[in-house]
């Protein structure tokens, strides 16, 4: 039989496994419908294979910065989301997606460009995106492969438990690789104003679009595609989330127990 851990250390270290598996748990939920949302509408627009590689870079760079930047990212969705239902209830069922996402993205990049943040250029927000991106497109080849190779659609609660578990530990592993490279590369010319904006218009359309996404199958609209991705989307949200959930949390534990740094000091 197995005997449960007595030691204090040993103890403490499961439970710091369970929480950060938790905290992780969280961001994998906010992946899961940002990902089957992009999905959905890749798919809708005949992207085929590239979809998983398209969805999960969009998705890994955001929740990359999302978990990183908490300040940009809260101000960021803030816009999107503001923009987004103010634009649903003045224009009610005229609201169109790309007309949305497009009057975000210029509203964000001109807080962009005036906003001034208390700690702006210190969080490294340029390195976190990359480590995100690069993850991302690693993880959705890896998914377009295991596709091709069983010649069957992956499983949306597998392909979320994959793409969450191997985003959060590759951006673990690589973060401070990205961080000397960029400084390295640029050294005190780091263009981070402009590229946090960049991230700021990209944070703030995924967000306006998310509510547009998700307020879809309320409007009475004329079965468009962009409705029809809303509805498949509403549809597979109880796995993807699921899987997002299982993936974030395999991802935490195995940091934790491996001893790997959370790097919340970048």
């Amino acid at each position: 039989m197995l005997q449960e851990p007595t030691d204090p250390v040993e103890i403490s270290r499961w439970r710091l496994a369970l929480i950060r598996g938790i905290i992780w748990s969280m961001y994998g939920m906010i992946y899961a419908p940002l990902f089957t949302g992009l999905a959905e509408l890749l798919k809708g627009f005949g992207f085929g294979s590239t979809t998983y590689i398209i969805a999960a870079t969009v998705t890994g760079t955001s929740t990359a910065v999302l978990y990183g930047a908490r300040e940009l990212s809260l101000i960021s969705s803030g816009i999107g989301a503001g923009v987004g239902v103010v634009l649903l209830i003045l224009l009610g069922e005229q609201s169109a997606f790309i007309p949305t996402i497009v009057i975000t993205g210029v509203v964000a990049t001109a807080a962009g460009l005036t906003i001034h943040f208390p700690t702006r250029c210190s969080t490294h927000v340029g390195a976190k995106a990359m480590s995100g991106l690069v993850a991302g497109a690693l993880g959705g080849s890896l998914l377009m492969l295991l596709e091709f190779w069983q010649m069957t659609p992956v499983s949306l609660f597998l392909a979320l438990a994959v793409l969450v578990s191997l985003n959060g530990l590759l951006y673990v592993l690589s973060l401070r690789g990205w961080v000397a490279l960029l400084q390295r590369l640029f050294h005190t010319n780091y263009p981070c104003y402009l590229i946090e904006t960049a991230i700021m218009a990209l944070l703030a359309m995924v967000a306006a679009g998310s509510v547009w996404m998700v307020s879809g199958p309320l409007m009475d609209s004329d079965g468009s595609l962009w409705q029809t991705a809303s509805l498949a989307m509403h549809a597979q949200l109880p796995q993807a989330i699921l899987g997002g959930l299982v993936g974030g949390g395999l991802a935490g534990m195995t940091l934790e127990l491996f001893r790997l740094s959370w790097v919340s000091d970048l």
